[in-house]
């Protein structure tokens, strides 16, 4: 009789020490879809289908002595080397399929869209028709490049990768003066350096320059390329860039530019 209820107690003291159960797991809910309108729009602004081409079926990037050749791959080819979360990395981080340095993207520059404009951008680039481009010539660096390269010692290494902890924003910002924030730095940091005061050196100027501008003179800038004084920009840089990739900036965007600008 003791025995019979000592292993009462003891099944009742076991009963009573088990854990409460796990509650469900409950998964969060999936992002919604990329628009692969919008996602042309962005890249278009920050100059995705402008290095690799309208179509995405790539071109020569650069071509010189120093450099060798650098080209921007077909896209409509190399997507199908990365799953969504893998475009997500090299946008946001620089991490390519195979580990060579993405040559050429400003991933300092895109670490600053944010999810949903990722999520654009990697919509339009899957709808994109796949394109042949067989005149397209195989890039080929020079040994001095390949050396600064390998070693980490190359300058410009530094803007194809983001800076330690950053944080993306869900969403551009609806606020004028953030989003004229974020639109500058996804947009204007690639040639005007990264905190928009101008490289050493480059021709490309501070955007304390912007200030001289009024907002009738900002827009026709960023919609044509014309500069304040009329004609093109110095070098013909901006005038070009401006024509290509701002025409699809909305007014309400422009002056958000222009508000944060002036605002420094």
């Amino acid at each position: 009789m003791r025995v019979a209820s000592l292993v009462l107690l003891c099944l009742s003291l076991v009963a009573c020490s088990r854990a409460p159960p796990s509650p469900p797991v409950v998964s969060a809910p999936a992002p919604p879809a990329g628009d692969p309108v919008e996602g042309l729009r962005v890249a278009t602004r920050v100059g995705c289908n402008g290095c690799h081409g309208p179509h995405g079926a790539g071109e020569v990037f650069q071509e010189n002595p120093e450099l060798g050749r650098i080209v921007a791959p077909n896209l409509t080819q190399r997507r199908a080397l990365y799953d969504d979360a893998a475009l997500t990395a090299l946008l946001r981080e620089g991490r390519t399929h195979d580990g060579h340095v993405p040559w050429g993207m400003p991933i300092k520059m895109f670490q600053h869209l944010s999810d949903r404009e990722v999520r654009d951008i990697t919509a339009w680039l899957r709808g994109l028709p796949a394109v042949d481009n067989p005149t397209l010539p195989a890039g080929q660096w020079s040994e001095s490049l390949i050396r600064t390269t390998n070693d980490g010692t190359h300058p410009w290494l530094v803007d194809m990768v983001p800076d330690p902890g950053h944080e993306p924003p869900a969403a551009p910002p609806t606020q004028a003066l953030a989003l004229g924030r974020h639109l500058a730095y996804t947009s204007c940091t690639e040639c005007h350096a990264w905190d928009l005061n101008g490289w050493e050196g480059d021709p490309a100027p501070s955007l304390v320059v912007a200030k001289a501008y009024t907002l009738e003179q900002f827009t026709r800038l960023m919609r044509t390329g014309e500069i304040a004084a009329g004609g093109k920009s110095k070098t013909g840089m901006m005038s070009g860039v401006a024509a290509y990739r701002y025409p699809v900036m909305t007014d309400e965007e422009i002056a958000a530019l222009k508000l944060f600008l002036d605002s420094r």
